[in-house]
């Protein structure tokens, strides 16, 4: 065990906590837009756990998560192993109230592309030059990941999901989601070993297990996010023996039980405002209704209807890629809700 765990500037001594900056990218200006980092190493050997937020610039609770954990939760003298805490991932979204990088437009992630954004080219975009250093800095250093994001509503479902497809991880990351102790989505697709080099794959060709949590009310800090990140953190930290104590049960938020899979997403066929008739986490029947699109004279439109049984887990219509805020309203072809089935329903 190395005596000095260095992150970027911050470099952390056994018993030590340290901030400092891992070194990003420059505007037109010449002003440099840094990712902030910190660090804590424990006085005895263990795991390095990651934990990162707001990958996505509207996406900000995990920032709170990652302060009252290392600020507050954890004593360094008490930890085995270390932590490497990164509450805003992704500046360049986050300055400018955005999902995406406002500069390029794209998603440091790598999600939701054909050619995802990977995190080996030191020349590329601004973005892609983001994603090579914080994978040379921090996801390269870690034995365990844990990558926050958030569903814009508040009346969402608290999750995670796991990628149980690699054998080299799928273990360790059924471990950390029962420590975690939320709905937990399982995607069993099978890992490729040449799949593109983004943050995900590159830990995941490791065979480092990198759990992806969603907590809610994104754009605030607020409650039960707060608290069930905290817990979550802390549960992970106590599984895997980087803390003494004893698990504890989430409470105060719904949890759909058992192994949980994501079934797709359904959108509106005509444009209006929409009202909810169901909150997420409630059972639905195929052919049961949960939302109405009407329009500006009161006049239902359409209603929408579940298209097997299964739950919501949050409705993400009206929130508008590169937009500040989002509205209660659709046009046709907006997504409406996500929705999935777990392996406990009847």
């Amino acid at each position: 065990m190395s005596d000095v765990l260095k992150v970027g500037t911050a470099e952390a001594k056994p018993g030590d906590l340290s901030k400092g900056v891992i070194k990003g990218v420059e505007l037109n200006t010449s002003d440099r837009i840094d990712i902030p980092v910190l660090v804590m190493k424990g006085t005895q050997k263990g795991p390095t756990l990651l934990v990162v937020s707001t990958q996505h610039g509207i996406e900000i609770q995990g920032v709170e998560v990652i302060h009252k954990v290392m600020r507050e939760k954890v004593n360094p003298k008490d930890l085995r192993g270390a932590i490497i805490g990164i509450p805003v991932e992704n500046p360049l979204a986050y300055m400018h109230h955005q999902y995406l990088s406002w500069i390029d437009n794209q998603d440091l992630g790598g999600g939701g592309s054909a050619s995802p954004l990977t995190a080996d080219k030191p020349d590329g975009t601004a973005t892609e030059r983001l994603a090579y250093a914080l994978w040379q800095e921090a996801w390269s250093k870690a034995d365990m990941v844990i990558n926050i994001h958030c569903n814009t509503r508040p009346d969402s479902l608290i999750f995670q999901e796991i990628l149980v497809g690699n054998p080299k991880t799928k273990d360790a990351l059924w471990k950390m989601a029962k420590a975690f102790g939320v709905t937990t989505v399982v995607d069993d697709t099978p890992f490729e070993e040449d799949s593109p080099p983004t943050l995900a794959n590159l830990v995941a060709k490791k065979g480092v297990p990198d759990l992806l949590m969603e907590l809610i009310d994104g754009r605030w800090i607020s409650e039960p996010s707060t608290t069930a990140g905290i817990r979550g953190v802390l549960n992970i930290m106590k599984a895997f023996d980087m803390l003494d104590g004893e698990v504890e049960p989430q409470e105060g938020f719904p949890i759909i039980g058992g192994a949980c899979k994501w079934e797709g997403v359904m959108r509106a066929n005509r444009g209006g405002l929409i009202r909810f008739l169901k909150v997420p986490g409630e059972f639905l029947r195929k052919g049961d209704a949960f939302a109405e699109i009407y329009d500006l004279y009161g006049e239902v439109l359409e209603e929408v209807t579940m298209p097997i049984d299964g739950y919501i887990w949050a409705y993400p219509c009206g929130d508008i890629l590169g937009t500040p805020g989002s509205m209660q309203t659709v046009q046709t072809g907006a997504n409406i809700a996500y929705y999935f089935t777990s392996s406990e329903q009847k």
